[in-house]
């Protein structure tokens, strides 16, 4: 392993580690070509930041509108 990611790897433990406690689960989905480059759009025009943070919008909005709505990421 290289230096780097031996380094990172305690700090993305801890990361995960911080977020689980807070009640949020790692979940990997597969999307399409067609959605991936749809997701790359909204973050290229600034409508989000991170792949991560489009597809919790959209989480949040199918299944937690009322949040969606009063909490906006």
């Amino acid at each position: 392993m290289s230096a780097s990611l031996q380094k990172s790897a305690p700090r993305m433990a801890a990361i995960r580690s911080r977020r689980h406690e807070a009640g949020f689960y790692e979940t990997t989905v597969f999307v399409h070509e067609l959605a991936r480059k749809a997701i790359d759009s909204a973050i290229a025009t600034g409508r989000f930041k991170s792949r991560r943070e489009a597809m919790e919008a959209v989480i949040h909005a199918a299944y937690m509108p009322e949040e969606s709505a009063t909490n906006p990421r």
